[in-house]
């Protein structure tokens, strides 16, 4: 069912008083709010640092269907943005998947991510060696 049409069942539910739009929850809803945790790096990338990371999952505008990520890493106890994406969720095998073209060389790299309940862990693999250059573990702030 795409937006348009969800939207004008639940405005007739609503008018209706029926209760059915509550079901209609989109894949990877659970995964939309902030995530607070720690982003390693791994091989021998010398100019990689270690960091503490604030992920913040919203609906990409672009595609409804897609999770927009915005990842920041705090320096001095003040966040600044490391980088934005749209991941395609897979709701079967709980991940979350992003190929992308890296700025600073131009590489491209691919970030996994496996969604587990209130933890999320992934890493980034960088093309086309193949190695991995990062590790993410990451979790919803309990309240």
């Amino acid at each position: 069912m795409n937006v348009r049409t969800m939207l004008i069942v639940c405005s007739l539910a609503l008018l209706t008083g029926i209760q059915a739009c509550a079901q209609n929850k989109r894949a990877g809803d659970e995964i939309i709010g902030d995530w607070f945790g720690k982003s390693k790096c791994t091989g021998n990338n010398s100019s990689c640092h270690d960091e503490v990371v604030v992920y913040h999952f919203t609906r990409a505008k672009s595609d409804p269907d897609k999770l927009h990520l915005a990842a920041d890493k705090v320096v001095n106890g003040k966040p600044e943005l490391m980088g934005e994406f749209d991941f395609v969720y897979d709701a079967e095998k709980k991940t979350l998947t992003t190929e992308f073209t890296i700025p600073r060389t131009g590489g491209k790299g691919v970030w996994l991510f496996n969604v587990n309940g209130d933890k999320i862990d992934g890493t980034l693999t960088l093309l086309p060696e193949n190695e991995i250059g990062r590790r993410v573990t990451v979790e919803r702030k309990k309240t």
